[in-house]
């Protein structure tokens, strides 16, 4: 009979803390800056456009420095960083609230009180992208011990932790906001975040300590990728731009780059229940609760698509199972295109006053001034809802694809490009918003979104047709899998190919969990 306690169960329990947090703050954060400055989005889309610039700026020389640095030391730094700075913003957003700080007030008082806000925004953003690197791209795959089916279905219970998480702490935090105030739901988030803080660290620790492959990463091999220090600050910034570009040709060395720019290419979207498609729903007149409930009716379609997704991966391998997800993707945009072309289009809104109240009008079908719902916004959130099906398929084959094949030493830098990139499409989309601000101008949003993700869902589709994915590991096909792993140096030059050859699967089904 298998322990109770085992280290992949630790894994859970500790990932549900720091999911929760997340998805309290990430939706909190939105109704926050919409209720300091609420007749616009650009204070909103201002905030996540310069968090995303750190993020891209630096994502990949902190997985490569993650790369050189003993796991348990930089997973307490990572966690201490994200938790406190989250706690810290949710702490300034509380004397706000009481001091009554709005954009209409004091201006200076104001755009302080931002600057402190964004500052703590890129700490948090960047240490919880670290956070989430090193546990899903490098202890994991440790863990999982090279049994790629393991390592699909922890990959799917995470991804299950996070949709769950995304179910019910929008649901709660829009309860606390609508029946009693955002100052209240900013001290919860901010105490949270600092009780969680122990339990977090001690659950991974644990982990840590029960998984003797964490505690062997070579030491040699970081060594050799560490250069020497620069000796003036000229040499200083040659060495950081370097490093930088480095980091980004050892990903493209990768041989699923591809996919990994097909996975970025989706943050270029505005319809994903971020601060600013929340900050629009409720200019549109959707209410609190209503948006909470809308985020936890797509959670529950990502949840079926973590459910769906280990089985297939089991009998279809990630790359096969992929292209399930990009067909979601394809027809659930196509809702969301479509709702531009109803007559109560966001292409053809307006906005006027209603009571003080600001409002949306393309046509007296719209709204006729009684603050109602459009039909085309009713389409625009069941399209926006059924996308997290096929989103989360398609982001956990990819994701898989690259714990299957990215080497150990490279793991968090090639993670860290990732989310880079992934930031740099955020940047594409958010910049697109602050040229086009106005509520009537959010159809042209909707349309950019729908051209770019229907877009990398036909890229991934013509990639595996082309045969970019020759291997099929997690297939059943016999009683031997083997997939090939390109062994790179720490340059990302191509070495020899090997091949890991895997046990039988009946020996696989009894490795023990954790």
């Amino acid at each position: 009979m298998a322990p109770l306690i085992t280290p992949t169960r630790l894994l859970y329990v500790s990932a549900a803390l720091s999911r929760w947090g997340d998805r309290m703050w990430s939706f909190a954060i939105g109704i926050f800056l919409i209720n300091l400055h609420p007749t616009s989005l650009a204070v909103t889309a201002a905030y996540q456009l310069i968090t995303n610039i750190f993020t891209v700026a630096l994502s990949g020389s902190i997985g490569r420095l993650i790369d050189r640095s003993a796991r348990l030391p930089t997973m307490r730094l990572t966690l201490l960083t994200q938790n406190t700075s989250v706690a810290l913003a949710s702490g300034l957003m509380v004397a706000a609230f009481q001091l009554e700080i709005s954009y209409y007030c004091d201006r200076d008082i104001f755009f302080l009180f931002m600057g402190l806000v964004t500052v703590l925004g890129v700490v948090s953003s960047l240490s919880s992208s670290s956070t989430n690197t090193i546990i899903q791209r490098d202890w994991i795959v440790v863990m999982a011990g090279g049994d790629t089916r393991k390592l699909g279905n922890v990959n799917a219970t995470m991804r299950r932790i996070d949709q769950v998480c995304l179910l019910l702490a929008p649901i709660l935090s829009g309860a606390f906001v609508s029946a009693l105030s955002a100052s209240w739901a900013a001290a919860l988030i901010a105490g949270w975040n600092v009780v969680s803080l122990f339990f977090e660290y001690t659950l991974l620790r644990s982990v840590y300590s029960r998984v003797p492959g964490l505690a062997k990463k070579k030491e040699d091999a970081a060594e050799e990728t560490t250069p020497p220090p620069p000796s003036s600050p000229l040499q200083t910034i040659k060495s950081t731009v370097s490093e930088y570009f480095g980091s980004f040709k050892i990903f493209c060395n990768q041989s699923v780059a591809i996919p990994g720019f097909c996975l970025s290419l989706v943050y270029l979207t505005v319809l994903g229940f971020d601060s600013i498609f929340v900050g629009y729903l409720r200019i549109s007149s959707v209410k609190d609760f209503a948006i909470g409930l809308a985020m936890a009716a797509g959670a529950v379609f990502g949840l079926i698509g973590t459910v769906v997704y280990a089985p297939l991966n089991k009998k279809s391998g990630a790359a096969v199972t992929g292209i399930l997800g990009a067909g979601g993707l394809i027809v659930c945009y196509g809702l969301c295109a479509g709702s531009l072309l109803l007559p109560t289009s966001h292409l053809n809104m307006t906005t006027f006053q209603d009571n003080g109240t600001v409002c949306l009008s393309g046509s007296e079908e719209i709204l006729q001034g009684t603050g109602s719902v459009s039909p085309a916004t009713y389409l625009l959130l069941t399209g926006v809802i059924t996308i997290r099906f096929g989103l989360w398929v398609f982001d956990l084959g990819i994701s898989q694809l690259f714990q299957e094949t990215v080497p150990e030493g490279q793991r968090n830098t090639v993670g860290g490009v990732q989310t880079a990139l992934n930031s740099f499409f955020n940047c594409t989309y958010i910049t697109l918003t602050l040229i086009l601000p106005n509520v009537e101008q959010f159809g042209i949003l909707i349309g950019v979104s729908c051209v770019a993700c229907i877009g990398s869902a036909l890229i991934y589709i013509a990639w595996f047709t082309c045969g970019g994915h020759t291997g099929n590991p997690g297939s059943d096909d016999g009683p031997e899998v083997g997939r090939v792993v390109a062994n790179r140096s720490p340059d990302g030059e191509k070495g020899e190919e090997t091949r890991e050859v895997e046990k039988d699967s009946e020996i696989k089904d009894k490795v023990e969990e954790g």
